[in-house]
């Protein structure tokens, strides 16, 4: 039986050897099980049960065959009522195959030591040990990422004590060591290296084992520089090839043919694995369903003076346009085409309408993301899971090709899955200005961008800091762009507790666009969908007006009411008035700012408050009642650096260069760091507003407050 048994594994291992696996795994199980006696076992032992844990080692170039090591321990009731326990560990050569996506085939035949002792005899010396042999098989099926469970069976013969039959329950976890691609890539190889004569022969030099990857149009200017396949170059002659040349050519998707290397020598029986990279034209965009097409891999050298040259011609095959697989999260950034023509129209044409609108008091980039989030809502585009290629059972599976929509595709279906989503929200405000970057967590992918303000300013001015993401320098507002059909600041609420739920688990992950792009190019989409028609504008401003009144409201009361606390409860009631007031400018509620403003003013000399009324003025271009309030603090304190630098700001705009020059000096004088930061003030005429306007200070102004 148990020859019979091993034989049985054996040939299962050897007939399925046809079968290749592209990458080294590592194995980890834990069996409980139970063991039914056989044979003459059985007049002494009942069914017993235990546990096994094992750790195995599939190589790649082994397919699908490697070594495994385990133990085990298990305890057998003995027909009265006393029973031993069994301690041994074993090891062997072990097989693992996949059969399709989901379900995997195991077997292995091992061999050991194990040693038992007794339980509640009375006599002593029940104990011992020697070899033991096993061979076992099942299948299991992928649960999730790693993780498998199975059923198997398997065979135990221990010497002088037990043979039995097993029935385990199987838990695994299978790492998978290197993926394939990144083993094309290491493999290109600057060292030459010998051939075994008694292996493999040939004539001249050759190229053999030619292996390509199926390509995807999508990523066709990341293969300039990234390999499409590998080779290895043979020299089975007696002689030096030099010069030799390889190049690499697919007609019609390639203008020229590509040398892959700079030419090289292979001496006498040498040989060099080379990396295949080939420069594709944007004719790839017109692939709308896989193909297969004839590449042409050619090899030239000189030998013994004369010049040689052989060419090959291997299938290539090509994934379509819209096709990716998830092995690198950062490649949707191929999809995220903020520059083409009608993506960039209708954004722009949408931030236009902004304008009108617009609270000068909210970061730009803030509003950009509401009213784009506005006309893609008003436009009718909705999240529907794509159920033949869904994200959340895609991403992390490296081998399996997802379908992605262009942005324009998305707007012309006005339906797509949370990647379609993103690449549609991402290109949008990336095409006017505001840069992305792309979230993912577990089973989910979604966007958020950059705001223009800097860390220091988000935290002092919004109350709800842990809304956003700090990153890279900058702030970012996560977007739930499944939500489209909910309002903005539930999509950013949603969209900021996934990240933080798992940021705190380590499982959440945040590529920058500008940085993906580097590595994923983003291709033109040349297919013409006849113009995109514009949603209704007055029902993009009017959502975008509620959107930003009701983000002012929700994030000034809770302000509001804690500095209305403080002053009931203080003696100096127009501190907290002029917090209350400069609250209220922040968020461009000016109207109401001035009012309270005025009650300070019109009841005592605040400075601070003055100071602040002559800011609101700025920022509403009276440049001229500006200076009226910051004069009255200059006469009361000449050396106040705000109202020199407010003085300083409204002169410059005015055009009065020289009493510019005066109170700008005065202020270097007392504050050369602040002056610095303004420094445009230094340059008259168009040439000082251009400095303005790109330092980003022409709407700055510094608020005064009293702690």
């Amino acid at each position: 039986m148990k020859r019979l048994f091993f034989c049985s594994v054996l040939w299962m291992s050897i007939s399925t050897a046809l079968f290749c696996q592209s990458k080294d795994l590592l194995s980890f199980n834990a069996v409980p099980f139970g063991t039914v006696p056989m044979g003459s076992s059985s007049d002494l032992f009942k069914f017993g049960y235990g546990m096994e844990v094992d750790v195995s080692f599939i190589p790649a170039f082994l397919n699908h065959f490697g070594m495994g090591i385990s133990g085990e321990y298990f305890l057998l009731p003995i027909q009265s009522s006393d029973s031993i326990w069994v301690l041994s560990g074993r090891a062997g050569p072990v097989f693992r195959m996949p059969l399709g996506d989901k379900l995997i085939i195991y077997a292995n035949a091992q061999a050991g030591y194990y040693y038992f002792d007794s339980l509640g005899w009375d006599n002593a010396g029940n104990n011992g040990g020697s070899l033991t042999y096993s061979g076992a098989a099942g299948g299991a099926m992928n649960i999730t990422g790693p993780f498998s469970m199975g059923l198997g069976v398997s065979y135990g013969y221990y010497d002088k004590l037990y043979n039995g039959l097993g029935i385990s329950l199987y838990a695994r976890l299978d790492f998978d060591m290197e993926p394939r691609e990144r083993a094309i890539r290491d493999f290109s190889s600057d060292s030459n290296q010998k051939i075994d004569p008694m292996n493999e022969k040939g004539k001249g030099v050759e190229l053999r084992d030619m292996e390509l990857i199926t390509l995807f149009p999508v990523l066709y200017k990341y293969y300039d520089s990234n390999p499409v396949g590998t080779v290895r170059v043979v020299n089975f002659e007696k002689q030096d090839a030099e010069d030799i040349t390889i190049k690499f050519y697919v007609e019609r998707y390639m203008d020229n043919p590509m040398g892959v290397t700079e030419k090289f020598t292979l001496g006498p029986g040498e040989e060099r694995t080379i990396a295949l990279n080939g420069l594709f034209t944007e004719d790839m965009m017109d692939i709308t369903e896989g193909t297969k097409a004839s590449a042409k891999v050619s090899i030239s050298y000189i030998m013994a003076e004369k010049e040689k040259s052989k060419e090959y011609n291997p299938v290539l095959e090509v994934n379509n346009r819209n096709a990716l697989t998830w092995d690198d999260d950062r490649k949707i950034a191929s999809f995220i085409t903020a520059k083409d023509p009608e993506i960039l129209g209708f954004s722009k044409k949408v931030t236009n309408w902004m304008q009108e609108f617009e609270n000068p008091a909210v970061d730009e980039n803030l509003q950009k993301g509401m009213i784009l989030f506005e006309s893609v809502k008003s436009y009718g585009v909705r999240y529907e899971v794509d159920p033949t290629t869904p994200y959340a059972s895609l991403a992390g599976q490296t081998s399996i090709v997802d379908f992605i929509q262009f942005p324009r595709q998305t707007l012309g279906y006005t339906t797509g899955d949370c990647d379609d989503l993103t690449a549609l929200y991402s290109s949008m405000l990336e095409s006017v200005g505001v840069d992305t970057g792309i979230i993912t967590i577990p089973g989910h992918i979604y966007m958020a961008f950059a705001l223009k303000g800097s860390e220091e300013e988000v935290r002092n001015k919004f109350s709800r800091t842990d809304e956003f993401i700090f990153s890279e320098n900058r702030v970012w507002v996560p977007v739930e762009i499944t939500m489209f059909q909910d309002t903005f600041h539930e999509a950013w609420q949603i969209g900021a507790k996934e990240w933080r739920e798992n940021i705190s688990k380590e499982q959440a992950m945040f590529y920058p666009t500008q940085e993906s792009w580097r590595h994923y190019q983003a291709v033109g989409f040349k297919e013409s969908s006849g113009g995109i028609e514009m949603p209704s504008r007055n029902d993009v401003t009017a959502e975008f007006v509620k959107t930003i009144s009701r983000f002012v409201e929700q994030e000034i009361y809770p302000q509001e009411s804690a500095i209305l606390e403080k002053m009931a409860d203080s003696n100096n009631k127009h501190i907290y008035q002029n917090k209350l007031a400069v609250l209220y400018a922040r968020y461009g509620l000016y109207d109401k700012a001035i009012q309270t403003f005025d009650s300070i003013n019109r009841s005592r000399v605040y400075i601070p408050s003055l100071i602040n009324t002559g800011n609101i003025y700025f920022i509403q271009n009276n440049f001229e009642k500006s200076l009226i309030w910051y004069e009255k603090v200059l006469s009361t304190d000449s050396r106040n650096k705000k109202a020199l630098l407010g003085s300083a700001r409204c002169n410059h705009e005015l055009e009065n260069y020289g009493t510019v020059k005066k109170a700008y000096q005065e202020l270097k004088s007392i504050d050369s760091e602040l002056a610095q930061r303004f420094a445009y003030l230094d340059l008259r005429g168009d040439e000082g507003q251009r400095a303005a306007d790109a330092t980003g200070l022409r709407d700055v102004v510094l608020w005064e407050e009293e702690e």
